[in-house]
């Protein structure tokens, strides 16, 4: 068991390394010269990751040695040939030490993510430089409202249940500002890259599988913004109603294939009878979008709607506050009706 625990934390540091090495490779291939290193190099590098956190299990100096000795490696490469490669790759090359060691910590999941994040940025490099460069001042401001809103305000808010029948809970209400919020925002993004009537579609089906309710209250207020543009709202909403019913089936999967039997035929039918009339609208007459039209729903004022979001939020809280009042209101009638009956 021990060998097989160490093969796999070895294994796994060399392939996602590999991963990032290969696309070094091909980056260096492309442009015609050598930076910090191809697919070797950063095999390597993930390799020592891993097995420096194993030589931990033995004595923690191990560990610092080779980390400090990496580093000031690292550090002194890069001054010596700074002005020969980008400073990423050599961020890079730390990194996939790092992933070495949580592999070797036999965190997979954070090493993966990690590791796919690296190689996203490595990977997509022309295409992050041109989105820069298209950025103005309101969609900067915006991207740094939604992150503040997101990753400040949000941990900071306690994850309790306060208020008659204890229906209020700030966090949760806020998770659905932040939710609302993302939707405007990755639909804004999704347009820029692949364009008015695919972003539109693409985040339709993304935020479909979480809450279609959502992103329909989303859509519906970016609609009334961009009147030209009426079918691509359309279909969003209509993939984004479909995949609720698939998402469905496979909730009922995992918590209770018992009922599955029950359910796969009438879920089937209205997910496909959903997306058939998404394709329909697709293709109907007017949604085409005209030039100016796509010129106007990629030059909206802000990615960033606080306002609907907000009147979201308020809503889910009333639907919760009657919800609860509703089910506390019926065990007391319940209870009421058995005490008469046993009197």
């Amino acid at each position: 068991m021990m060998n097989y625990v160490i093969i796999q934390q070895i294994g796994t540091a060399v392939l996602l390394a590999s991963l990032i090495g290969l696309e070094r490779e091909r980056k260096y291939q492309d442009d015609g010269h050598c930076g910090v290193g191809g697919l070797r190099t950063f095999l390597l590098i993930g390799l020592l990751g891993a097995l420096t956190f194993i030589l931990s299990n033995v004595s923690i100096w191990f560990f610092v040695a080779l980390t400090v000795g990496f580093l000031a490696f690292i550090i002194a490469s890069y001054v010596i040939a700074s002005n020969k490669d980008t400073g990423a790759s050599w961020i890079a090359a730390i990194l996939v030490y790092l992933i070495g060691v949580f592999c070797g910590m036999q965190e997979y999941l954070l090493a993966t993510v990690v590791a796919l994040l690296v190689l996203a940025v490595l990977y997509f490099k022309s295409p992050l430089h041109a989105l820069a460069k298209k950025l103005n001042k309101k969609e900067f401001i915006s991207t740094m409202k939604f992150i503040i809103i997101a990753f400040v305000v949000l941990p900071l808010l306690p994850n309790v249940w306060i208020g008659p029948y204890e229906f209020f809970n700030i966090y949760v209400i806020w998770l659905m500002v932040v939710f609302i919020s993302g939707i405007s925002f990755l639909s804004y993004i999704a347009i820029k890259l692949f364009g008015t009537k695919r972003g539109i579609g693409i985040t339709g089906f993304l935020a479909g599988l979480i809450s279609s309710t959502a992103l329909t209250l989303s859509f519906s207020g970016e609609s009334r913004k961009n009147k030209n543009i009426i079918n691509p709202y359309v279909v969003a909403v209509l993939v984004a109603s479909s995949a609720m019913f698939f998402r469905i089936l496979f909730e009922v999967v995992v918590l209770n294939a018992s009922l599955l039997r029950l359910l796969i035929i009438p879920m089937l039918v209205m997910g496909i009878i959903g997306l058939f009339s998404a394709v329909v609208f697709w293709f109907k007459k007017g949604g085409k979008i005209s030039e100016k039209a796509k010129n106007k729903a990629i030059k909206m004022e802000s990615p960033f709607s606080l306002k609907p979001a907000l009147k979201f939020a308020a809503f889910f809280a009333w639907i919760l506050f009657l919800t609860k009042f509703a089910s506390s209101f019926l065990e007391k009638a319940e209870f009421m009706l058995q005490a008469s009956f046993q009197e």
